[in-house]
């Protein structure tokens, strides 16, 4: 699973008013800048919405590679603009908004991506990459927070209406895909935590570790339950409850296999009495085999043959319910990302 924390990026992009003004009045002057800015927030919607959608951050360098292109192109052209009337400061509050814009893209997703392999082996890992994508957004957003400001003032100080409570269609899309990302990666991390465990589970059955599995076990009872706790407070989003149906089915799931897996242990128990009873009866010459010996041995035999039969029958069960509510997570995660962000404009 493959989500990414969309940056907010607020385009301030109000539509102006003015009385009668000259071509390269305040009101082309706060226009150019929109425009810059609304051509980086396409390029910015279109490159975050594909990793969310799926693709890896690192297949999608080149595309960074664009994007970084894209802003420096921004910070040339805004330097190139001519103050209004003496007035630097708009030009300015832009300048080092994608100033910071292009260290963020630069550096901290740079770390992101160099962390997505990581994050996919552990619960911490997983955590500490999307708080890195937190991270970065909150910066972004301290950042951008000037620029409003700046625009308000010039506007103010050059006689210039703005149009109150109205945003662009790409703000919009923008605020949508923030809100959006913030919600599945909310629910991902209490899928995330279970299945990890899941997975520990399982890799203590096959190095034949009894007390690894029991701890896991203990664990994933545990991480799941307190998955399905906090499904609980977490309301749908916009109306969609389908992604949080799909976690819970998830964690019911392992909460279910993880209280009824004492057939793991008795499989493992098993299977390592019949090992040492095995060795001790092949050590002992046939003419010094007693009768207790031989009974000893066909009783762990049959007591393992019998554990083999209830594992096998066992794990196939839960293998195909596995799959039916992994594939059903899978799908529902891949629609609910369809449906509420958008590709492109």
């Amino acid at each position: 699973m493959k989500n990414v924390q969309l940056i907010l990026l607020l385009l301030f992009a109000h539509p102006v008013h003015n009385n009668a003004q000259a071509p390269d009045g305040p009101v082309d002057h706060m226009n150019y800048f929109n425009a810059l800015e609304e051509n980086l927030s396409k390029k910015y919607l279109s490159y975050m919405s594909e990793v969310a959608h799926g693709n890896r951050a690192r297949k999608m360098e080149k595309r960074r590679t664009e994007l970084l292109n894209s802003v420096t192109q921004a910070i040339h052209e805004g330097g190139k603009a001519r103050p209004y009337k003496g007035d630097i400061s708009l030009r300015e509050a832009y300048k080092t908004y994608w100033g910071v814009l292009l260290s963020v893209f630069k550096e901290d997703y740079h770390k992101i991506v160099d962390m997505e392999e990581v994050a996919e082996q552990s619960y911490d890992g997983m955590e500490a990459y999307l708080l890195t994508q937190e991270k970065a957004k909150e910066k972004l957003n301290e950042a951008y927070s000037k620029v409003p400001m700046a625009y308000e003032a010039f506007a103010l100080k050059h006689g210039v209406r703005l149009a109150e409570g109205q945003s662009t269609k790409l703000s919009q899309r923008l605020d949508q895909a923030g809100m959006v990302n913030s919600y599945m990666n909310t629910v991902y991390l209490l899928f995330f935590k279970s299945y990890v465990q899941e997975g520990l589970m399982f890799k203590a059955m096959q190095a034949n570790d009894v007390n690894g599995l029991e701890q896991s076990k203990s664990s994933l009872s545990k991480f799941s339950a307190e998955g399905l706790l906090r499904l609980d407070t977490l309301r749908p989003f916009k109306g969609d409850g389908s992604l949080k149906t799909a976690c819970r089915k998830v964690l019911e799931f392992q909460k279910t296999e993880a209280d009824n897996a004492f057939f793991l242990t008795d499989y493992h128990l098993k299977k390592e009495a019949f090992e040492k009873t095995k060795k001790s009866f092949d050590t002992k010459l046939v003419k010094n085999r007693t009768q207790d010996d031989i009974d000893a041995y066909n009783k762990a035999v049959n007591d393992y043959n019998m554990a083999v039969k209830d594992y096998n029958k066992t794990s196939e069960d839960l293998n195909v319910a596995r799959e039916k509510v992994l594939n059903n997570w899978d799908i529902t995660r891949k629609r609910f990302m369809d449906l509420h962000v958008p590709y492109k404009l």
